[in-house]
């Protein structure tokens, strides 16, 4: 699973009226980022969409970098609770479609494809965005890969599969179907949801294994 940050991830609700004033910004940053890329979006840009003075902003974060890497972290904190899905599943199959249900009803929003592609080309062009999304992709993967080697031990994950190039495969897939959603109107959740568990039943489970029930909502 690629890096990716909901439109609207740091939309908490919050006692702390600093917190709340570092939320406003980040949504502001991903809006902006989203409809131009962080090269031509502006402190600026920032600042009239959050609406609020530049002293203001600066308060907060001092560079537009500070911010992209806030957005990561956020992202990160986010993945890491959506995660916790595949922890709570004894069946790494099912825990990976409910897994990427999570993850695409995250990202279904109007901003949310821009900014994802926006970030993948941004790091493949600068190191430092890179390095800043790298870590968030890291844990995703780690965590993708752990799971199907615990089905490959409890013979639910076919033990042939390269587990690291699947990993790399199947999140390359998530980022495609965020990029893809715009353009075709037909892309709804239960097509995608019926498609994605018999993709991951046909690809993943033992040949000998009957396939699972279908995943219930």
């Amino acid at each position: 699973m690629a890096p990716s940050v909901k439109e609207d991830s740091t939309a908490t609700t919050t006692a702390d009226p600093r917190e709340a004033q570092q939320q406003r910004i980040l949504g502001a940053a991903m809006t902006c980022f989203a409809r131009s890329g962080f090269h031509k979006a502006s402190m600026q840009d920032i600042c009239a969409e959050a609406g609020m003075s530049a002293g203001n902003l600066y308060r907060y974060f001092r560079s537009k970098e500070a911010i992209i890497a806030a957005i990561a972290e956020a992202d990160r904190v986010r993945n890491a609770e959506i995660f916790e899905i595949l922890d709570r599943t004894d069946d790494p199959v099912r825990g990976l479609s409910a897994l990427a249900r999570a993850f695409l009803r995250e990202m279904h929003g109007r901003e949310a494809p821009a900014l994802c592609t926006e970030i993948i080309a941004e790091a493949l062009r600068n190191p430092e965005i890179r390095a800043m999304f790298e870590r968030n992709i890291n844990e995703a993967h780690a965590a993708c890969a752990k799971a199907l080697r615990r089905g490959i031990d409890k013979g639910t994950v076919d033990p042939g599969i390269d587990v690291d190039v699947t990993v790399r495969l199947l999140m390359a897939l998530g980022d495609g179907i965020i990029a893809h959603r715009p353009m075709a109107d037909f892309m709804t959740d239960d097509r995608i949801d019926a498609v994605l568990d018999t993709l991951l039943e046909r690809f993943l489970r033992p040949t000998s294994a009957p396939s699972s029930a279908p995943l219930s909502e």
